[in-house]
């Protein structure tokens, strides 16, 4: 019995041991930090996802960034790609010094090294890489913003004439703005770039800091509003004849 129970001991002690130097070497796998999505839309609060987001009123579309914790610094930059070059776009916004026009950015914003750019199937990299935000991720191919034209009815482009423009303001997880774009041709996109507040400086987002950028599901195209069917337009016609041939007779009434 007392040797038995000697093992027992011994079994356990092993068994304790082993289990002490699985805690001591695991580590818990790190969580992914997801950076701070910027959003263009139409309308909205949160990420519409349209995997590109139409915008048929460029006259009051918003720019948000989704979750609830993030403040992105001052500048925000907006960066428009008209469609085969076709258009000088503008950009207004309430907090810019001249409404009727925010300036191009700066030069080394956020490690800016140009304010246009021409963006074509042979580029390297994204929309963002050919201004020099190179820390930013890979969704903004040419591969994909042909293949949102073409999906929304747009013939392929041959290019995209790339602008950046910066707005005077901070961009909050809750409170979207309302921003105006003119000039740009149908087909066009409209992206947005900044970091993490306090963190961005001449030569990019600091490494403890996030990268606020808009991945292709949520970046804004121009299209034009849909043209109503003819059954509609009849119908509708109809009701305007009928309307004036009610008035008509009031006034013979009267």
């Amino acid at each position: 019995m007392m040797r038995k129970s000697s093992l027992y001991r011994a079994a356990t002690l092993c068994a304790l041991a082993l289990c002490f130097s699985f805690i001591c070497v695991y580590q818990a796998p790190a969580q992914t930090v997801v950076d701070p999505q910027i959003f263009i839309q139409q309308s909205g609060t949160s990420p519409a996802g349209g995997d590109p987001n139409i915008i048929t009123n460029t006259g009051a579309f918003v720019v948000g960034v989704a979750g609830g914790k993030f403040t992105l610094q001052n500048p925000l930059l907006i960066i428009v790609g008209v469609y085969d070059g076709n258009g000088t776009p503008s950009i207004s916004f309430a907090g810019c010094a001249v409404p009727a026009a925010c300036p191009a950015a700066t030069l080394t914003t956020y490690g800016l090294t140009k304010t246009t750019a021409t963006f074509t199937s042979s580029s390297v990299g994204t929309a963002y890489d050919q201004l020099g935000l190179t820390q930013s991720g890979g969704s903004e191919s040419f591969v994909n913003w042909s293949g949102g034209d073409t999906a929304n009815g747009f013939a392929a482009p041959t290019s995209f004439t790339l602008y950046a423009f910066a707005l005077n303001t901070n961009l909050t997880s809750t409170s979207p703005i309302t921003i105006d774009e003119a000039g740009a041709a149908l087909g066009s996109y409209i992206i947005g770039y900044s970091c993490e507040n306090g963190t961005g400086s001449s030569s990019g987002c600091a490494t403890n800091g996030d990268i606020g950028q808009t991945p292709f599901t949520n970046a804004g195209i121009v299209k034009a509003p849909p043209v109503p069917e003819p059954a509609s337009m009849l119908l509708m016609g109809s009701g305007l004849l009928g309307l004036g041939g009610m008035l008509r007779r009031r006034r013979k009434a009267i």
